[in-house]
């Protein structure tokens, strides 16, 4: 055992490290300075709420009304459209705890006594100050506790509001350009990282095979989220761990969960097939369409692991629910203490720390897709013979690369 962490490297306890840190929750403050080419006046009537208000930020129309006059309470709607003509809805209720107009609005969280502050908005500052091109709008936010992916995000989703606001002024338009750039800026780069966290410990053509493997992987969990009739996505890559894809809006159904989930390995089956042809019909730099295929095989097989957070195991704690209940818990922490005793047998420093993260992950009872439609059984037929026809097809793949590799 002591060998297998000996023998691991310097990257396995950073990797450990990144792991951890990401489960650790905390209040997040993103904070914001925009400088806006319209008058104090304007920007001050974006913000500030009052009774029959109605703004239009691109897709999501934000509403209104009054709930209380004496302490200056409102309740704001935030309308999505989605993709497939559907619409979905998030309330919330606000206390204007200081107003200064055309300089100053905090806003405070209403109606959240008793209840839970974890990953809710909980204050919302504006401060205007008019400078000799406009109007500077500094916009801060108070969060409470979320996890280390989510606090970044937050700070993302911060700026993109804060450019379509200023486009909302100048223009009288949203802009959700800057949306997407930033959303963009944050895979990029986070990309580059991961390519040299990875090219220190595998080799640089080994990393930018394996980025560009985990780009296909994401880019299926993407597709998923529009094919359920959400937006697209963003993808945040991880060094010495592999990337994520995470949606901009909570599931509604197991059964979207579960899809979403088996997407990144399913529809990375497309450049195991392109990889195939191109090696077969001896193509050029066919070698290289081999390797990408080893790569691309190997990381999937891994992902369809059954222990959370890899995708196999988001798949099966949902159908655990729905076979066993709150008893699902018990199984994946039992599942996680198995994939690190394998761990440990086959010397894989990965399937201990993964396995590991399942067992703790469930030690303290939780509930489990909280307010999903549940999956029906023929749901979970169906999704059960996805998972087996995507697992053989990567691992028939992979065993076929490497038998050329040897060639």
């Amino acid at each position: 055992m002591f060998d297998l962490f000996q023998h691991a490297g310097w990257e396995v306890p950073l990797a450990f490290l990144l792991l951890a840190l990401l489960t650790l929750r905390a209040r997040v403050k993103p904070t914001a300075s925009l400088l806006i080419g319209a008058p104090a006046s304007r920007v001050w009537e974006l913000i500030r709420p009052y009774d029959g208000k109605v703004d239009l930020f691109g897709r999501v129309r934000m509403s209104t009304r009054l709930l209380d006059a004496a302490s200056q309470t409102y309740e704001v709607t935030w309308a999505a459209a989605m993709p497939n003509g559907t619409s979905r809805a998030f309330v919330a209720a606000f206390r204007v705890a200081e107003s200064e107009a055309e300089r100053k609005l905090v806003l405070l969280r209403h109606g959240l006594e008793g209840k839970s502050e974890r990953n809710e908005l909980l204050k919302i500052s504006y401060e205007l100050v008019s400078e000799a091109k406009g109007t500077r709008l500094k916009t801060s936010y108070v969060w409470g506790s979320r996890a280390l992916l989510a606090q970044l995000l937050a700070r993302a989703d911060l700026w993109g509001g804060a450019y379509c606001m200023k486009a909302l002024a100048e223009t009288g338009k949203p802009n959700e350009t800057a949306q997407r750039l930033i959303s963009a800026g944050v895979a990029i780069i986070t990309g580059i990282f991961t390519i040299l966290a990875f090219g220190l410990s595998l080799g640089m053509p080994v990393a930018l095979v394996l980025v560009f493997a985990l780009l296909v992987h994401e880019f299926g969990h993407l597709l998923a989220f529009r094919l359920i009739g959400q937006p697209w996505g963003r993808i945040v890559f991880l060094p010495f761990l592999g990337a994520i894809a995470v949606p901009r809006m909570h599931y509604e159904t197991q059964a979207q969960s579960v899809f979403a989930a088996l997407m990144g390995p399913g529809f990375s089956c497309l450049l195991l097939i392109i990889c195939t042809l191109a090696s077969t019909f001896h193509a050029p730099a066919a070698m290289l369409f081999v390797v990408i295929g080893v790569v691309t095989a190997g990381l999937n097989l891994f992902n369809l692991l059954p222990t959370e957070p890899l995708d196999g195991g988001v798949a099966l704690r949902s159908v655990l629910t729905k076979l066993i209940g709150q008893r699902a818990s018990l199984a994946l922490m039992a599942l996680g203490l198995v994939m690190v005793g394998v761990g440990l047998y086959v010397e894989q420093i990965s399937l201990v720390i993964f396995g590991g993260f399942a067992v703790l992950g469930n030690l303290k009872p939780r509930k489990i897709d909280v307010g999903l439609t549940p999956l029906t059984s023929l749901q979970v037929s169906i999704f059960f013979f996805g998972y087996v026809v995507i697992f053989f097809a990567h691992y028939t793949m992979l065993f076929q690369f490497l038998d050329q590799m040897k060639l």
